[in-house]
């Protein structure tokens, strides 16, 4: 079975058709993040360039019932072929419309942007990171890169030291509120796969700690066991030993979330070329009261939408598992 975030990008030169080109950058662009690794987008390819759909078949109704993160997904996959786009000589523009969620216009270039290429490496590098980061501060110079990106973007914000205890408690009492939730957990469960397992979606048992045969349990002690108070335990303390937490904000609106994603995507693509890993705490925007705690505590203009931990960790092993482009374009 090919690897997906093996890319032989010596293969694009070969393509003279513009529909190949296209299906070749899709490539990169599904290797974006996703809840629960749903992958909900699907792309059709125009002679403009692509059209970005929200696919709502994939869809989360109890964790994100206002698709909320779905569309943040959609906004990290039109990043990635952006940069896949830049790095091939391509400029591209986002038209954002309401179904498709968005427009990517196409056209070759000896200029593409430099800021966008600058990223491309990092595409089959990122990967979410959920084990435990080393208890040591970001270094100054990947610090000030992190710095200046975030304050480039109005969407974006660093946590505060006096603000972080809190926010741990906050995303701890989340824990404890989402995984006492039996439907929660059965459809968390329902994207749970073995370690062994080949579809091409869905969280191996492993990213949560599960090993071997022990995997093929997992989805059954999800649904019927409420780990809350021992995952609340583990992920406060993942986001009080982190080096950093970074907000990202915007309205709740469809075109301001699909930007949200693509501004998330190109600070996960700049931590990655970095060396610094993250993860996503994000239960506490999961519930509507402890939202509207964080969005006072964190003080952005906008309601949040994403928290992140970032520091230094050992690389991840095992990458999430992709749909091939052909199951998701037309």
């Amino acid at each position: 079975m090919n690897d997906p975030w093996r890319i032989d990008e010596s293969e694009f030169y070969e393509l003279d058709d513009p529909r190949a080109q296209k299906e070749f950058l899709l490539r990169y662009a599904v290797l974006a993040p996703s809840g629960h690794n749903t992958q909900p987008w699907s792309f059709r390819l125009t002679d403009e360039g692509v059209e970005v759909y929200a696919d709502t078949t994939r869809r989360l109704p109890v964790a994100d019932p206002h698709d909320r993160e779905l569309l943040i997904s959609v906004g990290a996959a039109i990043t990635n072929f952006r940069v896949a786009a830049a790095h091939f000589g391509f400029d591209t523009n986002v038209l954002y419309r309401d179904r498709p969620a968005a427009l990517i216009t196409m056209r070759e270039t000896c200029a593409p942007d430099r800021s966008l290429r600058a990223l491309f490496t990092a595409i089959t590098q990122r990967h979410t990171n959920r084990g435990s980061f080393e208890h040591r501060p970001i270094d100054p110079e990947a610090l000030d890169c992190i710095c200046t990106l975030v304050e480039s973007s109005e969407m974006t914000r660093c946590v505060l030291p006096q603000e972080s205890e809190r926010i741990a408690e906050l995303v701890e009492e989340a824990d404890h509120r989402l995984l006492a939730d039996e439907a929660w957990r059965t459809e968390l469960a329902e994207w749970v796969r073995t370690n062994e397992s080949t579809a091409g979606d869905g969280i191996p048992a492993e990213a949560f700690g599960i090993p071997g045969p022990l995997s093929a349990f997992a989805p059954y002690l999800l649904r019927n066991i409420d780990l809350g108070d021992a995952r609340g335990r583990a992920d406060r303390t993942l986001a009080q030993e982190a080096a950093g937490l970074i907000v990202i904000s915007s309205d709740d609106d469809r075109p301001a979330l699909v930007q949200a994603g693509e501004t998330l995507e190109r600070l996960l693509l700049t931590l990655t070329s970095l060396g610094v890993q993250y993860s996503f705490l994000n239960q506490p925007v999961q519930v509507p009261e402890l939202r509207r705690e964080l969005w006072d505590l964190v003080r952005t203009p906008k309601p949040p939408q994403v928290l992140l931990r970032i520091g230094y960790a050992q690389p991840v092993r095992r990458a999430m598992p992709r749909r091939p482009v052909s199951s998701v374009s037309f």
